[in-house]
């Protein structure tokens, strides 16, 4: 039995007595990916779609916008028109999710007025209206447009994407994160306590950083911690975003308030810092969870996200912004969902959207509509891949001031040339308290540690080391942690890896019985390389060297995966390798917990003891 959606589909058809060829669609297509333009942006388009298929093997349709109206409404011009035209053209409900629309050009509100900015047609206040096949503010395709004005404008867009796509430029901007907050004032009062409300931007700042993975390297400027000057603006907060922006970001997100062309009453960002801006290389993915700094459809001005698109010397490779006032509660959890899939998951910012939207609660969904694409919807970001195969020698659980420190990093041989390697000092933990009009409130929040020691090491093959002193005068806590950015720069490949949390100890050394005070061990495999299996040795010179209970050694493969764990090892046999000490070995057959056969490749092996790593070692298993 067909669906509703299918059957008006159908009666659509028949009812106006259209063909698929009268709609220029081939049954036959393989792609479900199309690019609306206008007939000066035909051309362009065609280039990009080439690129997509040349890149990506993926095939992008172009039609003209003005054939739509021409076969869906006799030639009138009517958003309805590309709507009834795209539930055609999508008439498989199984492919939406996987699918895109483009549309490239911008548009306003007013199809009527002559003027340049009237490229694509505008569908009311959101582009979601366009795919939004049963009128329930949930779109069913990834959308996204591009809003250029004119072809320079295209020109330059399209040649500044494809330079990000095909010539990057690596650093460590590309594993960074900036996080911007507004502050609890709001026209010289108490914007308010409440969860929404007042503190909500800083402590929403909170929530999105601890989403994201341990390895990101995440910035928050906040503006609770920055003066205001006698006009009420904090123009040292501008300037930190400004030399922020300009180091690089690969992502920028903003929560508080805005407009059409300005971040916060208190001016953190105003579109006249745009001529400030020289990150052309370095683009971030723009968001703002603020009231119309996405409204593409104003005339005669341009909105903010709009102008960061075609800023000659800086900007953003693509925005992600409402165009009318939202919900400060939705904005949090939408851009939350949002940036997990595009950070985290590493997917294409038009589905990472639509993900988000399309996990909203009911309460959600209106504010959640305002927020619309400008750029491809197919537009990676590519933050880098990682693992944590970054090992501390003797992976002690706890630093201690003086600490000498060796780290050891695992890669596959070949890939990487340079390991930019960053000590960072615990994260801190601070709390805000401030009274405005009679009222006393407070927020707890977390910064990232600064790094305390930073070296580029050389990548021998297949793995590198660094040694480095834990100095006085850090931040001590928990959550410290080493991140490496390695890279290839004949490839254009990153990849990075990291060790966290890291316990640093505000004591000098040690306490005697705190920690396994420097083992002395050994611990090695043979034969290496190996095939079918290899005896993996051990010695513990301890106070304790004839009771190996608690001792373990669990087997991982390059990709950090649990391979195989051998657990309290009273049972391992006695070991001839070793003088020093007491030695005992297990013999490992190449096979994983459910005693199926392992792939050839190179494997890990950590010993621990009382659940604290004290050594890894690697192995190659060939056949």
């Amino acid at each position: 039995m067909k669906s509703i959606k299918s059957y008006l589909i159908l009666l659509f058809i028949a009812v106006n007595v259209l063909s698929a060829s009268d709609i220029q669609i081939s049954r036959q297509r393989e792609g479900e990916h199309i690019i609306i333009a206008p007939e000066e942006f035909i051309s362009l388009a065609n280039q990009l779609a080439d690129f997509y298929l040349d890149e990506f093997g993926i095939e992008r349709i172009i039609v003209d916008q003005q054939d739509i109206f021409d076969q869906m409404n006799n030639g009138v011009a009517d958003p309805q028109a590309i709507r009834d035209y795209l539930m055609i053209f999508f008439d498989d409900p199984s492919i939406w999710e996987n699918s895109s629309v483009l549309l490239l050009g911008s548009g306003t509100q007013d199809w009527s007025i002559p003027c340049e900015k009237n490229k694509i047609i505008v569908f009311d206040i959101s582009d979601d209206n366009f795919v939004d096949f049963d009128n329930d503010l949930l779109l069913e395709i990834p959308i996204g447009r591009i809003p250029a004005q004119n072809i320079q404008q295209l020109e330059f867009y399209l040649n500044r994407m494809y330079n990000y796509i095909t010539q990057p430029e690596l650093g460590w901007w590309k594993n960074r994160v900036l996080i911007v907050a507004d502050d609890e004032y709001k026209n010289g009062g108490l914007e308010g306590i409440g969860y929404n409300s007042g503190m909500n931007h800083t402590a929403r700042a909170q929530d999105a950083s601890e989403v994201l993975n341990d390895e990101v390297w995440v910035d928050k400027i906040l503006g609770i911690e920055y003066p205001m000057n006698a006009a009420g603006y904090k123009p040292e907060a501008a300037q930190d975003i400004i030399s922020a922006l300009n180091d690089g970001r690969m992502v920028w997100y903003y929560i508080g308030h805005g407009s059409i062309s300005l971040l916060g009453h208190e001016h953190y960002f105003e579109l006249s810092n745009l001529s400030m801006l020289n990150n052309g290389n370095k683009l971030p993915l723009f968001i703002a969870g603020s009231v119309k700094v996405g409204q593409f459809f104003s005339y005669p001005d341009n909105c903010m996200s709009e102008e960061f698109l075609f800023a000659e010397a800086g900007g953003a490779i693509a925005c992600i912004s409402p165009t009318m006032g939202t919900s400060p509660t939705a904005n949090a959890l939408l851009l939350m969902r949002l940036l997990e899939n595009i950070i985290n998951s590493d997917d294409y910012v038009g589905h990472a959207l639509w993900d988000a939207k399309q996990n909203s609660t009911y309460w959600h969904i209106w504010s959640n509509h305002l927020y619309n694409l400008l750029g491809d919807p197919l537009q990676f970001i590519n933050p880098p891949e990682s693992d944590e195969l970054l090992f501390i020698n003797g992976n002690p659980d706890t630093l201690y001031i003086g600490d000498d420190v060796q780290i050891t990093g695992q890669v596959e041989p070949g890939n990487f040339d340079i390991a930019s390697i960053k000590s960072f000092e615990s994260e801190y933990e601070l709390n805000y308290t401030n009274t405005l009009a009679n009222v006393t409130y407070t927020v707890d929040y977390t910064k990232y540690g600064t790094p305390y020691f930073e070296e580029e090491a050389t990548v021998f093959d297949d793995y590198y080391e660094s040694y480095f002193t834990i100095p006085e005068g850090i931040q001590t806590g928990e959550n410290a942690r080493i991140i490496s950015y390695l890279y290839n720069e004949n490839q254009n490949f990153d990849y990075v890896q990291y060790c966290y949390p890291i316990i640093i100890s505000d004591e000098n050394t040690a306490a005697s019985g705190d920690i396994i005070e420097h083992i002395r061990l050994s611990l090695r495999n043979f034969p290496n390389p190996f095939n079918p299996e290899t005896t993996i040795s051990f010695s513990l010179n301890t106070e304790n060297t004839e009771n190996t209970e608690g001792t373990e050694i669990i087997i991982y493969n390059i990709k950090g995966q649990k391979v195989r764990t051998f657990e309290n090892l009273e049972s391992a046999s006695p070991s001839p390798f070793f003088a020093d000490g007491v030695g005992y070995s297990i013999t490992w057959d190449g096979t994983d917990e459910q005693n199926l056969p392992v792939g050839s490749g190179i494997y890990l092996y950590k010993l621990k003891l009382d659940n604290q790593t004290v050594a890894t070692k690697k192995m190659m298993l060939l056949k």
